[in-house]
């Protein structure tokens, strides 16, 4: 099976220039697409790091960078902590950060490289970005086809047939941690409620 993949054009998400967000297919022989990811991608800078921008991206609604830039970043970058483990330079200069929102693979094409494929073409891609975030947990915990933007993206995630979704945490868990992310352990007792996903971490240099 040949894999193509296909970046959309990435979209300013809200209201700032800074907040990108990118759809990426993967495709078979017969064009059908059979992975998707949903990415966005933030700059961060000396003058408007992590703790600026999340306040920012609050101010908006409900922000998934919510987790990561309050417990994984100082100012433009990621914690000192981390940086050896992503294998990533810390600098002055202005960084970007990368959240996959979503990656899935239908389940006929599951168990045949497609995801790991879908992760080192962006990996690829986005070779600058500093880190890659996942907040990992089952789809249908989620998404909701009904709700998606596109008749394109309403079949596709009618064809994954999330009802009756099979991949539980902890395959997701092996997936990731066998991708080259490194997954972060938070403390439950600081927050208001256990958190309903599990914070994963990775590079480009880690993925490739």
């Amino acid at each position: 099976m040949n894999l193509t993949i296909e970046f959309n054009t990435p979209e300013i998400k809200n209201a700032f220039d800074w907040q990108l967000v990118q759809e990426i297919n993967v495709k078979n022989d017969d064009d059908l697409v059979i992975a998707k990811a949903e990415i966005e991608i933030i700059t961060l800078n000396k003058h408007r790091g992590a703790d600026e921008s999340y306040e920012l991206l609050s101010q908006q609604g409900a922000t998934d960078w919510e987790v990561p830039l309050n417990l994984f970043f100082k100012k433009q970058n990621i914690a000192a902590d981390l940086v050896e483990k992503l294998q990533v330079k810390v600098d002055a200069k202005a960084k970007d950060h990368m959240l996959i929102e979503a990656i899935s693979v239908l389940p006929a094409y599951r168990k045949q490289g497609v995801a790991s494929f879908l992760l080192k073409e962006i990996a690829k891609q986005y070779s600058k970005v500093q880190s890659i975030s996942v907040l990992s947990m089952p789809m249908n915990m989620f998404v909701d086809a009904q709700d998606c933007e596109t008749e394109e993206n309403t079949a596709y995630y009618q064809a994954m047939n999330l009802n009756e979704e099979a991949l539980d945490q902890e395959q997701l868990n092996t997936f990731f941690e066998q991708s080259g992310f490194s997954h972060l352990a938070i403390d439950d007792s600081a927050l208001e409620a256990p958190l309903p996903f599990k914070v994963y971490i990775a590079s480009p240099n880690t993925i490739l």
